[in-house]
């Protein structure tokens, strides 16, 4: 990934179709934490993936949890 594809910054200009805004108002506009945003592009996610609400949970521990009952 190049490093310009790999910048997460809240005053970056992102065009998602046919608007343009800031990495931080697309995240408000679409009622994410950016805190979320940010971790999801530091794990290698595009903006179109990062901006997506309602991205599954991971189910890692849940095995774990169910058997301690």
């Amino acid at each position: 990934m190049r490093h310009e594809e790999m910048t997460c910054a809240a005053d970056m200009k992102v065009r998602l179709g046919d608007q343009e805004m800031t990495a931080l108002a697309w995240a408000v506009a679409r009622g994410l934490k950016w805190s979320t945003v940010r971790q999801r592009r530091y794990r290698g996610s595009n903006w179109q993936e990062a901006l997506t609400p309602g991205l599954r949970r991971s189910r890692f521990n849940d095995g774990a949890l169910a058997g301690s009952r």
